[in-house]
């Protein structure tokens, strides 16, 4: 618990104590997410790998050679640790962040020419079934094997990305180019919000590294003072308001986003949320 922690580490300057209690906010929403689907030695053994990878980066940075005893001195591990951690290949121990797989047909399917319709370069209404130019070729290409096409389509459906045309033969529409996952899965909903505040955290070391004319939008508005009664109003507003600005925010990522994938691009992206400190029990009617 947060206030647990910051008594324990009631001899530590302001700073320190801060970064304590903050860290512990963070780590239980972490914990709170992945208990029950990675257990805790696992969780460790890839701090630690992060926390040697972070170390070499940073090194690196300030112009210091990352040898074994800097990293040990920088993360607190002992050099034994810090040489087994640097014996696992970083790479297949610590993977980036994966693209979502539905993310990734959509992008396939609205970019590779062989999935877009050649009279309006949009993506193509596509057969569901069958080799090639298909749904199901578009599945095996961009998620691969192990995924069924039912579990794909039923998906984008729920996300509202896609509608099936009826027909002879079935075909798949796209509606939307941005996934907005709404599943029940918990493993779904999991990966996205590890991928969402990763972004977040991003912003903020970005803005901690770079001067004030290069940092980019990373903020909050909140109140302290909202009665219980209202918070299902406000919460329907706010959804109003933030659905009217992703619209915007679409149009702004189709306007600057390039036909097709290319060598030397970058990703970028724009958030929004809202948040309040009660759990969903707590709403009342």
């Amino acid at each position: 618990m947060p206030g647990v922690a910051m008594q324990e580490n009631i001899g530590l300057p302001d700073d320190s104590k801060s970064i304590v209690y903050i860290l512990s906010r963070l780590f239980s929403k972490v914990v709170g997410l992945v208990i029950g689907t990675v257990s805790l030695p696992v969780l460790v053994d890839i701090l630690k790998a992060i926390y040697v990878e972070e170390a070499e980066k940073k090194l690196i940075q300030e112009g210091s050679k990352p040898t074994k005893s800097a990293l040990a001195l920088l993360t607190g591990l002992d050099t034994r640790v810090v040489t087994q951690v640097l014996d696992q290949n970083l790479e297949s121990t610590i993977q980036n962040q994966n693209v979502i797989p539905e993310t990734a047909l959509i992008d396939i399917w609205s970019s590779d020419p062989y999935f877009k319709d050649p009279t309006d370069g949009a993506a193509a209404k596509l057969p569901i079934s069958g080799k090639g130019r298909t749904f199901q070729g578009l599945v095996l290409k961009s998620v691969g094997r192990n995924i069924t096409v039912k579990t794909v389509i039923d998906r984008l459906i729920d996300s509202g990305n896609i509608r099936i045309i009826p027909g002879d033969i079935e075909k798949v529409e796209l509606l939307s180019r941005f996934y907005a996952p709404i599943s029940d899965d918990k493993a779904k909903q999991t990966e996205v919000g590890f991928v969402e505040a990763s972004r977040i955290l991003i912003a903020v070391i970005h803005n901690m590294r770079t001067s004030a004319e290069y940092r980019v939008p990373q903020q909050g508005r909140w109140t302290y003072r909202l009665s219980g009664h209202n918070y299902k109003i406000f919460r329907r507003r706010a959804r109003q308001l933030l659905e009217k600005q992703i619209k915007e925010g679409e149009a702004l990522l189709e306007e600057f986003e390039e036909p097709k994938k290319q060598a030397g691009q970058i990703t970028v992206g724009i958030g929004w949320y809202q948040w309040s400190d009660h759990e969903p029990e707590e709403e009342g009617e």
